[in-house]
């Protein structure tokens, strides 16, 4: 953060999937937009690429109807969280390479903190599964929080 900018993120942008993090992502984004009166966008991001895990060898128009469900069933589960929370919010739903189109909203939208939770792969699973979150902080326009819901699994 350079010197003088306001350390109180006015526009967060909260980027969820259907992983199990997203209740924690949007949590932690939930305490900064009310500690700082921000607006909250929630993206979700439609990759072609992983018509692989649908079991779809040829991607036809199928598993793009599955994927778009499963982002807007995605950003409706966001939305009624916030809400629980009385937290309005803005949402949005982008097709493309999940980091790419994060970034490029961020810029969009002028977001000051991105909130991006983090799985727990394998090595393995990290060579098939690339870390959206990895990929986001070399694009990012600005601050970006990756939220992890491992305990501290380190000795006090």
């Amino acid at each position: 953060m350079k010197s003088g900018d306001n350390p109180m993120p006015k526009v967060v942008l909260i980027a969820v999937d259907s992983s199990p993090q997203q209740q924690a992502v949007i949590a932690a984004a939930a305490e900064f937009a009310t500690e700082c009166s921000s607006d909250l966008h929630v993206v979700s991001v439609n990759d072609p690429a992983r018509h692989w895990e649908l079991g779809i060898a040829d991607p036809t128009t199928a598993p793009f109807d599955v994927l778009d469900h499963d982002v807007i069933a995605t950003l409706e589960a966001a939305v009624r969280q916030l809400a629980e929370r009385g937290l309005p919010c803005h949402t949005h739903a982008r097709t493309g390479l999940p980091a790419e189109e994060i970034a490029r909203l961020a810029v969009e939208i002028s977001a000051d903190l991105i909130v991006i939770g983090h799985r727990h792969l394998s090595w393995v699973g990290r060579l098939i599964d690339r870390s959206v979150g990895r990929d986001l902080l070399d694009r990012a326009p600005c601050n970006v929080l990756i939220v992890s819901e491992r305990e501290n699994t380190y000795p006090e």
